[in-house]
């Protein structure tokens, strides 16, 4: 992992979270890490082999979900020649691959419970069979898995070995969504400019917007937003009209957001916030409690926004 990234995680809201992921990393115990899609479980996982005793060996990242039910044993055990038709030499297994290092498992609940089983036996006998051979291999690898999905919720629907749950979870971290820490959002953005190795200054009216959009596809999209700006931006600047047209629309106010004057964004705001409350709270005493305002302001703050009807 780039020093880059590392430094963008720790100084973000996700500090703890990789602080007590060191005390993971110190330890060859598999790790489990929740969280939607693109959240940063992978880069979690990068991490915690980056710092770890294994850090100059394998990280082999297996994507779960992509990999056929008939072809697990295969892909992650390997095959001898001849085995079936096609194999028409030994083949490693992914677990192999990964030898002395780290196997990053994702989407692990997207498993059959048959190959839940052969993973549990591999990881309590640190042995495992290649199709077609009758010769135990030993395998020295530290596992590392992710899911998007409820997974505590699977095992008890009995979706998802309780054992092997248990076995794989003896670290258990979650990361939350990017809409849940913004303040990552400038760490992030920097990081991926370095990546791209581009001088660029993100105009103030860019940030603002990123810190208004709800981000559901987390880090990956805020990436990819970046991504496809850079690509439309040939001078200095990193401008609105070079973000994607579905982000910059997705703005409730973009009069407001092309504005420089400060009175105005803080007005924005403001109309945002109670919008947003008076939704929650429709009775408009519960609503004024929430924001520490007398009744009769609040009434002249809807009233100046044409939010009154809404506090009926």
């Amino acid at each position: 992992m780039s020093q880059e990234l590392e430094q963008s995680i720790v100084v973000g809201s996700l500090n703890d979270i990789f602080k007590d992921a060191e005390t993971a990393a110190n330890s060859n115990e598999a790790v489990m890490v929740l969280g939607e899609t693109g959240a940063g479980k992978e880069i979690l996982a990068q991490y915690i082999h980056a710092t770890s005793r294994r850090r100059t060996k394998p990280f082999v990242s297996v994507n779960c979900a992509a990999i056929p039910a008939s072809l697990f044993e295969s892909e992650l055990f390997g095959y001898q020649k001849g085995a079936f038709t096609g194999a028409l030499k030994d083949k490693k297994g992914l677990l192999e691959e990964g030898e002395t290092g780290t196997v990053f498992l994702d989407e692990i609940g997207e498993l059959s419970l048959e190959a839940q089983a052969k993973l549990l036996r591999v990881i309590e006998t640190r042995e495992l069979l290649p199709v077609g051979s009758t010769k135990l291999r030993r395998i020295d690898v530290r596992f590392i898995t992710a899911t998007n999905s409820d997974i505590k919720t699977r095992v008890e629907r009995g979706e998802f070995r309780r054992d092997l749950y248990y076995r794989l979870s003896i670290f258990l971290y979650t990361i939350p969504p990017l809409r849940q820490r913004s303040e990552d959002i400038p760490a992030l953005v920097s990081h991926f400019l370095a990546q791209a190795n581009r001088e660029i200054t993100v105009s103030p009216k860019v940030m603002e917007l990123l810190f208004c959009y709800s981000w559901p596809g987390n880090v990956r999209e805020l990436k990819s937003v970046i991504t496809h700006g850079l690509a439309k931006c040939q001078g200095p600047n990193l401008e609105i009209e070079h973000l994607p047209a579905y982000l910059v629309e997705s703005c409730p106010r973009l009069q407001v957001l092309k504005e420089d004057a400060l009175k105005k964004k803080v007005e924005c705001f403001e109309a945002r916030l109670l919008e947003e409350t008076m939704k929650l709270f429709p009775d408009p005493k519960e609503a004024a409690e929430q924001l520490g305002l007398e009744l009769r302001t609040l009434y002249r703050k809807l009233k100046k926004y044409r939010l009154a009807k809404r506090a009926g």
